[in-house]
């Protein structure tokens, strides 16, 4: 079901409340747990985000889209808590293609079993030093070192008879910060590692949020926020088949589809480069503070 979930821009940091855990050792044990960081891609990247059914979760105008790549280069994990302390930061970056099925191991640390509620990440540009991870290749390696991309994004659109190829490189870097997701029906800040345990912590990624029509949910419930395609298609302006980023940037956004919020999207590219700041969650749908790096 596709929520009406706030989204970023490229240079608006998304506020999102804290919710504080109990105490420091919240199960009382001490010792030591493992945490393992991974990342997925969910079946809207692995399989194809689908015309809408009638519940809001595919593309209200008729399309669908499958993706070939979904490459994302995930940088600096950190683990504190709010109380100064840092357990594990994560060195170097890892590059990932999450259109591979399946969850992916990033990093695995022991540490201290309590109550650690600053987690944060980033998805940054790609270095020299970026290790490869799941399903990424040593040309997708060099794509993103050319284009200084952190997320590139290609695929194909299809509505009836027609279709639309994309394949969108982000130079942008983006930090998600004070993580946050509902566990067990309470909203909880970061992780919480108990002795002797193993959590596993997703870094997902949403491949539908490229496509939505508004940069922040309305304060309307009524209101929601859909996927769209007709719009984007459109500005194919040389008729080729395949929808650039330059044409997306030379092409207005049309205020009456399309919401930018106040945030300053002024035509599709910046629409769309807002969007690919909101791609990276936390287990599942959990949030974060989202700002540029």
């Amino acid at each position: 079901m596709l929520e009406n979930r706030l989204v970023g821009a490229a240079a608006a940091a998304i506020a999102l409340a804290s919710a504080a855990c109990g105490s420091s050792d919240p199960a009382g044990s001490g010792g030591d747990g493992t945490l393992a960081f991974t990342t997925w891609g969910e079946e809207f990247i692995e399989v194809e985000i689908p015309p809408d059914p009638g519940d809001g979760s595919g593309f209200v105008d008729g399309w669908s889209v499958s993706y070939d790549k979904f490459l994302v280069n995930f940088r600096n994990i950190v683990v504190a808590s709010s109380r100064g302390e840092t357990a594990q930061s994560m060195t170097g970056s890892m590059l990932f293609d999450n259109k591979l099925a399946g969850v992916k191991s990033i990093v695995q640390w022991t540490l201290p079993a309590q109550a650690w509620d600053r987690v944060s990440y980033e998805i940054a540009p790609v270095d020299e030093a970026t290790t490869l991870a799941g399903g990424a290749t040593d040309e997708d390696k060099a794509l993103m070192l050319a284009g200084g991309y952190s997320l590139y994004a290609s695929g194909t659109a299809t509505k009836d008879q027609e279709q639309k190829t994309f394949a969108w490189g982000f130079a942008i870097g983006t930090r998600y910060n004070e993580c946050q997701s509902e566990q067990g029906g309470t909203e909880q800040s970061g992780v919480v590692v108990t002795n002797n345990t193993s959590l596993d912590v997703e870094l997902t990624t949403h491949g539908d949020h490229l496509f939505y029509d508004r940069l922040q949910a309305s304060p309307d419930p009524a209101i929601a926020t859909s996927l769209r395609f007709d719009a984007l298609a459109a500005a194919d302006a040389d008729a080729d088949g395949e929808v650039t980023l330059a044409e997306l940037e030379a092409t207005l956004l049309d205020v009456r589809s399309y919401d930018p919020s106040g945030l300053g999207a002024v035509n599709y590219g910046q629409f769309v480069t807002s969007l690919a700041r909101t791609v990276g969650h936390f287990r599942g749908e959990g949030e974060c503070t989202v700002s540029g790096l």
